[in-house]
């Protein structure tokens, strides 16, 4: 049986508001990012989980609207009960998950931290998230690769590798390579653009690359 995340994780444990990769440095870096490409007026947060970064960055940027997405329904709505409480209305939440999100709308730029490692079809799910970036705009995301199947493949957490199973197998395993023929655009490095790329997380088993799209 898969890893599910509403079942084994949110409903199971007493989860936090950290991120996942990269902890509490990656609302800063995304700023950083906004400061390098400009403020976009709308962001697509796509496996958001607790939604550390859009909780911190939504105050600082009200004219921008953040909609965030997770496939665990009691993340989601923990999230908007949050939201509401804050008055942020410019942050949404909303049940969907990858490969096929079924959102009908484009963002001027598309975020998606730590979620591919739990989707099986990898390369599908990244055209599907190109395809959310409005012309102009810009999809920024994290994959898995070789290095992180060995690093899940040499940990000894049984609830780690049970959730990074497919990582593990080798199923959805994704390239800088790769994603330049899936997309037809060349990546870049998100790491090195938010000056990130000496972190303890930004090693070879945790790429994140930035590609953006023709106007």
């Amino acid at each position: 049986m898969s890893f599910d995340w509403e079942r084994d994780f949110y409903a199971a444990t007493d989860w936090d508001r950290g991120a996942y990769l990269g902890g509490e440095a990656m609302p800063d870096h995304l700023e950083t990012f906004f400061e390098r490409v400009g403020v976009p007026g709308s962001v697509a947060d796509v496996g958001c989980g607790p939604a550390l970064v859009p909780f911190e960055l939504v105050p600082e940027y009200p004219e921008t609207d953040f909609h965030c997405y997770d496939v665990a329904p009691s993340v989601v709505a923990a999230n908007r009960e949050r939201a509401a409480e804050a008055d942020l209305d410019n942050l949404h939440f909303s049940v969907a998950g990858l490969p096929d999100l079924g959102v009908d709308r484009r963002f001027d730029l598309v975020y998606c931290m730590a979620t591919l490692y739990f989707v099986a079809d990898a390369e599908r799910a990244v055209a599907e998230l190109y395809e959310l970036v409005a012309p102009g705009g810009t999809l920024v995301c994290n994959y898995p690769n070789r290095h992180t199947r060995a690093w899940v493949n040499e940990d000894t957490d049984d609830q780690r590798r049970e959730a990074f199973e497919l990582v593990g197998r080798g199923e959805n395993l994704l390239s800088y390579e790769r994603i330049r023929e899936l997309l037809g655009r060349t990546p870049r490095s998100y790491w090195s653009a938010v000056g990130a790329s000496d972190a303890d997380y930004a090693r070879r088993s945790s790429p994140a690359v930035y590609v953006t799209k023709p106007a």
